[in-house]
């Protein structure tokens, strides 16, 4: 039995867009690739080969890509894996426009169908619709499917281990609506007790491809609070405790000989999103409302609390120096990582700089800038409380700024900064694809809409080439000099304030064995036995 904090928000690929739903489908539904455990290497899943120029997957011209999949694939229910399948869950994807489906943007026709979509005009849509499915992805034959990019996208290789790509059965999930509780598997399990944010208990697929799982059952229970996970594992209610304890709690577990514990490194960050939403931008009704934060002014006052903002306060008081402090939207350890903040504002806070810019946006310590802070209380764990109160001991040092911290639970948050109703606040990130193009593409791109699903709109047709050229080239050198430009670019201009790196950490039972704690956070149910 695996115990967590974690809790689902939905299961259909077409729209899952967090960690604990994503683990979930990982563990149940087959990928188009994989990772090799404990590694970065991407590895053939349904698919028989990873697409690369030498075997012809990825055409001369790099915009076409042909994915054969492995023979005699099928659902837990028997259902046939085909190249029809494939197309059809792939086109749903873009059909429906779910949460991540702007990281299948660079497929021919996505753009035009999405920004039909935003005409209400039925006769537009149906042509634009059209249009994509006879271009984009294509039927080649039963087990092969040739998908046509507009341009070229080095990253999209690593798409095919993310889970909006993964086939779904067509019989279960329509092309007119999501399905948030339901999965049919493909993967080694399939989930035959559910109980919505309580309890998932998977057993072996017997209609799965590969290697079966180690356990022919697994159940996972979620606590809603990291003092009840401590105390299921105390008291050897649970076998294995993974995300998210608190560090003191783990600390405690590291000296206890009834337990196991490892660490790992991990690709998850956390930052600060502004609502930079400009006023020429609401005029063209692009997004909600400016702020504070927003055009010429917004600007000083961005920079003024990148200065003024605390790292090690937040390691220390917060997560008790088990986390690191993170100077750039790409992590350390990340092809092309340069600690840029670090560099343009320092490792530790600049009161004197911060009250300078402070000043020039006309505020002082007798006409003080009022921010509201907003964090969740319950999503990234108790220690978030402490993070938000350490950027408001910062921000406030500097004596011309007063802080008001807010809170929202998950889905009421969710909803709330992507509708710009916030001006200020904590989010974090875990990659789609392990690229380093999934820590800037999302963030900052305009064109792509993903700057504003984060309630962000960040807007620079600069950065914007910027991130395309880094994409379209295979060159390491000369991406990662591209990459050099647009993180010099994210500390010029500020959308996010990058904050911080966590690590992850398991405590199990010395009876548990086959955890593996993968550089990219892909926590496998399927390898973990129990003698």
């Amino acid at each position: 039995m695996v115990g967590t904090t974690d809790d689902e928000i939905t299961f259909d690929p077409a729209d899952e867009y967090d960690y604990f739903s994503g683990n979930i489908l990982q563990n149940t539904m087959g990928m188009l690739l994989t990772y090799t455990p404990g590694t970065t290497n991407l590895t053939p899943d349904l698919l028989s080969e990873v697409p690369s120029l030498a075997n012809g997957g990825i055409s001369a011209t790099e915009l076409v890509y042909t994915l054969h999949l492995r023979a005699n694939l099928k659902f837990e229910d028997g259902t046939a894996i085909n190249s029809s399948v494939l197309k059809y869950s792939l086109d749903r994807a873009v059909k429906l426009n779910g949460e991540p489906a702007f990281l299948l943007g660079y497929i021919v026709g996505t753009q035009e169908y999405w920004n039909a979509l935003s005409t209400h005009d039925d006769t537009i849509i149906a042509s634009a619709w059209g249009n994509y499915t006879a271009q984009a992805v294509q039927v080649v034959d039963s087990l092969s499917v040739r998908v046509t990019l507009r341009a070229k996208w080095s990253p999209f290789v690593s798409l095919l281990a993310f889970t909006i790509t993964a086939p779904v059965d067509p019989k279960s999930f329509t092309n007119n609506k999501f399905y948030p509780n339901v999965i049919v598997s493909s993967g080694p399990y399939r989930l035959t007790t559910y109980l919505p944010h309580q309890r998932y208990e998977l057993t072996a697929n017997p209609n799965y491809y590969g290697t079966p799982p180690k356990m022919s059952r697994v159940t996972i229970v979620r606590f809603t609070t990291a003092v009840d996970l401590k105390l299921a594992m105390q008291t050897g209610l649970i076998d294995v405790a993974y995300r998210s304890l608190l560090p003191e709690d783990f600390a405690g577990f590291q000296t206890n000989a009834n337990v196991k514990t490892l660490s790992g490194e991990s690709p998850v960050i956390r930052y600060l999103v502004f609502n930079m939403c400009s006023a020429a931008d609401v005029t063209a009704s692009k997004c909600p409302r400016t702020t504070v934060f927003s055009d010429t002014n917004g600007a000083i006052i961005r920079k003024a609390l990148a200065y003024a903002s605390n790292r090690t306060d937040i390691a220390t008081s917060a997560y008790k120096g088990t986390v690191s402090p993170l100077y750039s939207l790409i992590p350390e350890g990340m092809f092309g990582h340069e600690d840029v903040f670090k560099s343009v504002y320092g490792a530790s806070p600049n009161l004197a700089s911060a009250q300078q810019l402070l000043t020039q946006a006309g505020y002082s310590t007798t006409n003080k800038l009022p921010i509201t802070l907003w964090y969740t209380p319950s999503h990234y764990g108790d220690p978030e409380i402490f993070v938000a109160q350490a950027l408001k001991r910062a921000w406030e040092a500097t004596g011309m700024v007063t802080v008001t911290l807010d809170l929202k639970e998950w889905t009421d948050y969710k909803a709330a900064w992507r509708a710009g109703q916030f001006d200020v606040f904590l989010l974090g990130w875990f990659p789609d694809y392990f690229d380093s193009d999934d820590y800037v593409f999302p963030f900052l791109h305009w064109a792509s809409g993903g700057s504003g699903s984060f309630g962000n709109w960040y807007h620079n047709t600069t950065m914007d080439g910027l991130i395309e050229a880094q994409a379209a080239t295979a060159n390491p050198t000369q991406r990662a000099q591209i990459f050099g430009q647009i993180q010099s670019g994210l500390a010029a201009d500020v959308p996010y304030i990058p904050l911080w790196q966590t690590k992850q950490t398991v405590v199990f039972k010395p009876s548990v064995s086959g955890i593996i704690l993968d550089p990219i956070q892909f926590f496998r149910y399927f390898t973990i036995s129990v003698s």
